[in-house]
């Protein structure tokens, strides 16, 4: 592991962010409002969705939640995922990502988006041409910053290339998945965020849920992100995984040592690694977000339980997602 992965006494924590993939797929209308509540009453003044969430459903969802009260957070939206307002055009093509910026402008009931982030890759489409579009859109004040989600080192480093020779922003932060399972970025991207001062903006901190130690691998559940999500396919092909659920173990008899729950363990592991400045907070019940905020105020772990959580991260390369395999 390289010395940027560490926790210091340096590191503050990460910035807690609410995710909403879940709006309007695992979770109804009266829980995000409650979410939505307990986020903004402990200070969280940001708020992560995309155009891909529940088919747009998530967006709509929170244009309702956001009314009269948008003002109070810095809201992210995202484009470069199938969907029907691209139309037949590729994903991130100029024509695409105007037409849904526009439509997720119109379903969260805003002028803006605070940042727009490419979601993934578009290896159809030159990245000047992506950059160009962007840029017309922070022109005319529909996005104000740009980042990159799900987007290797050496991809960032081309847009940033690009944004330069077009005249469009440089992105400002990466979406980047990582935790205690998951930490393919610690190869070679965390190097690059150090020295390119691209800010890290972490998602998955607890695993789609398998860091919280409530799943066997021998019990696929029917409910949540690996039964009845949407997504579930996707997450069951990212985290079932024989040997992530025997990390799981190991990391269960670390946390059970520290006297903590596993999702707390977990979420303070992530919080204050030096490349993470910002992590989603997401889930399926306002308990749940509040228990994981709580467990976020509390500050890095002891060195002995770093440790141990590293010994057992040491033999994983962890999930990535299929876009960069």
């Amino acid at each position: 592991m390289t010395g940027t992965t560490t926790a210091t006494a340096e590191h503050a924590g990460a910035r807690p962010v609410l995710g909403t993939m879940t709006f309007a797929d695992t979770v109804d209308e009266g829980t995000a409002e409650e979410m939505l509540d307990v986020a903004l009453t402990h200070g969280v003044t940001a708020v992560d969705t995309a155009n891909a969430y529940a088919g747009g459903a998530t967006e709509e969802l929170l244009g309702t939640l956001l009314a009269g009260r948008r003002d109070e957070v810095e809201l992210a939206s995202k484009v470069g995922m199938p969907h029907p307002d691209a139309g037949d055009d590729a994903l991130l093509s100029p024509a695409a990502v105007r037409r849904c910026v526009e439509a997720s402008l119109r379903r969260l009931r805003t002028d803006r988006l605070d940042l727009l982030y490419l979601h993934q890759p578009d290896r159809t489409t030159p990245v000047e041409d992506t950059l160009a579009a962007v840029a017309e859109l922070v022109a005319e004040g529909k996005v104000r910053s740009l980042g990159v989600s799900n987007y290797a080192a050496w991809q960032i480093a081309d847009v940033e290339a690009a944004a330069d020779r077009v005249g469009a922003p440089r992105p400002v932060v990466a979406q980047q998945l990582y935790n205690l399972l998951a930490r393919r970025i610690e190869e070679e991207y965390v190097e690059f965020a150090a020295v390119h001062r691209l800010a890290t903006m972490v998602y998955n901190p607890l695993g789609g849920g398998l860091l919280t130690g409530r799943h066997r691998f021998s019990e696929r559940p029917s409910e949540g992100r690996f039964g009845s999500s949407r997504l579930a396919e996707m997450y069951s092909q990212r985290y079932w995984d024989e040997q992530l659920f025997g990390a799981v173990e190991r990391l269960r008899a670390v946390a059970d040592g520290a006297g903590l729950p596993m999702a707390e363990l977990a979420l303070r592991w992530t919080a204050h690694r030096e490349v993470v400045d910002s992590l989603l907070l997401g889930g399926s019940r306002a308990e749940q977000l509040q228990q994981n905020l709580q467990a976020l105020a509390a500050g890095p772990l002891p060195a002995d339980v770093l440790e141990a959580c590293d010994e057992v991260g040491a033999a994983l390369r962890g999930p990535a997602p299929a876009y960069n395999r």
